[in-house]
């Protein structure tokens, strides 16, 4: 009897633990939320426009800063929830991966140093590791190379888009092409969501995720790839580009937030961190971009290339 009633506290106690967490941010609603994105991308805007055609530094020493503040939300998150990722190692593996994006300055850029990276950084893992006398080592090297992969590879695609486009030096209207259609699907996807949204894509994951300011997204990215192709004038984005760009964006970008939602819902969190009013941590911000980096890169340089 005694092992039923304890048994059911503890599926109680589970039950409660599962039940969907609320979406609102502590720094505050929709507003918060769009002024902070629209300060985000301000800065990113004049990291790019900072120097002279061929100084791309501004820039990459931003995105190193970026992925340097959200491996450390990453990586302290985890250890506050008993893991024991290695934080030094798995920052510097994942700023490396920046820096080194702005050294590849031919075109087609030579990514075998990417791949050489990573090896180096999976050994060192491992390596570091053996030293050390851990209870779940597998779980917290995992955690490790995946915080360093998620954050640091990922948001290096944005540097090495600079000189994705053969026979230019520097364009840096293509991370910012790249990065505004991001915003524009996330912020339009929050706005919709939170007015009509019924239908929800993933509730276990994301309570307030909803189909309908998915679709609404998706208009509003087409929109401002539209208006983009109009306002940027270069010879880089034609209108099927564009519009090619805007259909990447608004099938990945909604992935990324997921995949960021489904480790914050296995911890029992509603932020990664409080560093941006109205989002929440770096990671939070950044979430819808990283995928999107990677495959809107790895597109031009196939269909460009």
């Amino acid at each position: 009897m005694a092992e039923s009633v304890v048994g059911l506290e503890m599926a109680q106690k589970q039950g409660k633990e599962r039940e969907p967490l609320s979406e609102k941010r502590v720094g505050g609603g929709a507003t918060a939320k769009v002024l902070s994105a629209i300060i985000v991308v301000l800065v990113i805007v004049i990291l790019l426009w900072s120097g002279p055609s061929t100084n791309d530094i501004p820039f990459a020493a931003g995105m190193t800063l970026i992925a340097a503040g959200g491996l450390w939300e990453f990586y302290s998150t985890y250890r506050k929830h008993g893991y024991h990722p290695n934080i030094y190692l798995g920052i510097a593996g994942g700023c490396s991966f920046p820096i080194i994006a702005y050294f590849l300055k031919q075109t087609p850029q030579n990514l075998s140093y990417f791949t050489m990276a990573a090896s180096v950084f999976i050994f060192l893992t491992f390596f570091a590791f053996l030293v050390r006398h851990e209870e779940r080592p597998g779980t917290d090297i995992a955690l490790t190379f995946t915080g360093a992969m998620l954050i640091g590879f990922c948001l290096a695609h944005f540097v090495l888009m600079l000189r994705v486009i053969p026979g230019e030096d520097i364009h840096w209207t293509v991370p910012l092409a790249i990065i505004i259609m991001v915003w524009v699907d996330d912020a339009v996807a929050y706005i919709a969501g939170s007015a009509i949204g019924r239908h929800k894509m993933v509730p276990r994951v994301s309570p307030g995720k909803s189909w309908e300011g998915v679709i609404i997204a998706t208009a509003g990215c087409f929109t401002a790839a539209y208006v983009l192709f109009l306002t940027l004038n270069r010879s880089w984005l034609t209108l099927s580009l564009a519009m090619e760009l805007a259909a990447i964006v608004s099938v990945i970008a909604p992935v990324g937030d997921l995949s960021e939602s489904l480790l914050k819902r296995e911890l029992g969190i509603k932020d990664m961190g409080s560093l941006i009013p109205g989002h929440g941590g770096i990671l939070d911000r950044f979430d819808s971009m990283f995928f999107t980096a990677v495959i809107c890169y790895y597109f031009l340089r196939l269909s460009r290339g």
